[in-house]
């Protein structure tokens, strides 16, 4: 039975400025811009431990078109080592690094590919003499692609497997630009074995088999969106087996969110403990290898909460919980955000006649979500001048700005001996 070992990874970013999380701790951020390029590393040391016949990489290896050569160098560096073990490599461009941006003067190794921009070009992974494969790929001459790509592939070989190297948003994936767009069906019927791809940040298994159409996700997250393990595929093609895909964590920094229930909280001392509890829960999961950023919610109602709401509170937890971590492993990172409430009676002020029962119903009974619609529409105006925008456009995020407004109206509104 013939095999085709590989790894398929994608959207490396080497080099990501990580500009809002290395502003709250200085010291933590040459640690967080050299995870992007560490986590590469850990794709060449699985690529050599486990002596794939090949590397492919599905585009945006660069975080933008102003890269630095320094970038580009360590990166090489990877490639120089897959080819000194005689382990080919593939890369085809995505909209962060478009052709039109690498420089032309550097060098790669011989064993790398580099798909071009103007048409799908075909390379073979030979074995002893036997073609174990043969690789498509196309890459962005520019930023913007919005032709389907995929419709470009054409299979013209028998000998060995047909693996589409293909940086795309398939079936107009939510939350990501939508180029080179294109359909399931666009993809199935190329007749491939395997399609590696890349631009969405998320492992995902689109098909199994005949095709496998397979998304890595990304290497290394990069903000608090991204929670969860990050890494690449290792995948085995079986001439007469199904195709065995494992995903391998190759992430250097773990993004994670709870809760942190204070309810009980009578002090802020208290507030802070309940912190430290979650982070080093958070810190002994056995997939989190050197860092841990937190986004940490405190909630419940608590007799703190008017502490909490006052400027800076949370700053200021979040840098004692800094300075209890120094020098601990993992190193931590939090950012930290309040949604607690007074200890008012809720179901006693929702009896009333009054204004505050109205808000409270208002808030609570929107199965039909005419609240969070008008939520929506009231904040078009900040949306369309802030660029920001993009972290605040899905339900979980209107749904907490609705909770936070609640909370924030009965502090004003219910009277103070029952807050």
């Amino acid at each position: 039975m013939t095999a085709f070992r590989f790894i398929h990874c994608s959207d490396l970013h080497i080099d990501s400025p990580f500009k809002g999380l290395a502003s709250q701790v200085p010291s933590l951020t040459e640690r967080l811009r050299e995870s992007t390029f560490r986590s590469f590393h850990n794709i060449v040391k699985l690529a050599v431990e486990e002596q794939v016949d090949a590397v492919l990489i599905a585009g945006d290896i660069f975080d933008g078109a102003d890269r630095s050569l320094q970038a580009q160098l360590k990166f090489r560096r990877g490639l120089l080592e897959l080819s000194q073990k005689g382990i080919p490599s593939f890369i085809v461009h995505g909209n962060h690094d478009p052709s039109n941006s690498w420089s032309h003067t550097l060098d790669w190794p011989e064993s790398t590919t580099i798909f071009p921009g103007n048409k799908v070009e075909r390379v073979p992974v030979i074995r002893e003499g036997k073609t174990l494969a043969w690789i498509y790929g196309i890459s962005y001459p520019q930023k913007e692609v919005n032709e389907n790509l995929a419709l470009k592939f054409k299979k013209d070989q028998n000998e060995g497997f047909s693996v589409g190297l293909l940086h795309a948003n398939v079936g107009q994936h939510s939350g990501h630009e939508n180029y080179a767009p294109c359909s399931l069906q666009d993809l199935i019927s190329r007749n491939f074995d395997y399609w590696a791809l890349g631009h969405v940040h998320e492992f995902k298994v689109l098909r199994e088999n005949n095709p496998c159409i397979v998304y890595s996700g990304n290497t290394q997250a990069r903000h608090l969106k991204e929670t969860g393990p990050k890494g690449c595929c290792l995948v085995t093609l079986n001439s007469g087996a199904p195709a065995n895909i494992r995903f391998m964590p190759t992430d250097v920094v773990s993004y994670r969110s709870a809760k942190v229930d204070v309810s009980g909280a009578s002090s802020i001392n208290e507030v802070l403990r309940a912190i430290q509890l979650q982070v080093e829960e958070l810190a002994k999961e056995s997939l989190i290898r050197e860092g841990l950023v937190a986004r940490l919610v405190l909630t419940g109602r608590t007799l703190v909460h008017k502490e909490l709401q006052n400027p800076g509170a949370t700053i200021a937890l979040a840098e004692e919980v800094h300075t209890f971590f120094e020098g601990h492993s993992p190193w931590v990172l939090v950012d930290l955000s309040t949604q607690t409430a007074g200890t008012y009676d809720i179901n006693s002020l929702k009896e009333g006649k009054d204004f505050v029962a109205d808000l409270l119903n208002l808030c609570e009974d929107d199965q039909d979500k005419q609240l969070q619609n008008k939520i929506q529409e009231a904040m078009k105006p900040v949306f369309e001048s802030w660029a920001g925008r993009k972290y605040l456009e899905n339900d979980e995020d209107i749904e907490s700005i609705s909770l936070k407004a609640r909370n924030l109206a009965l502090d004003q509104l219910v009277n103070r001996e029952n807050s």
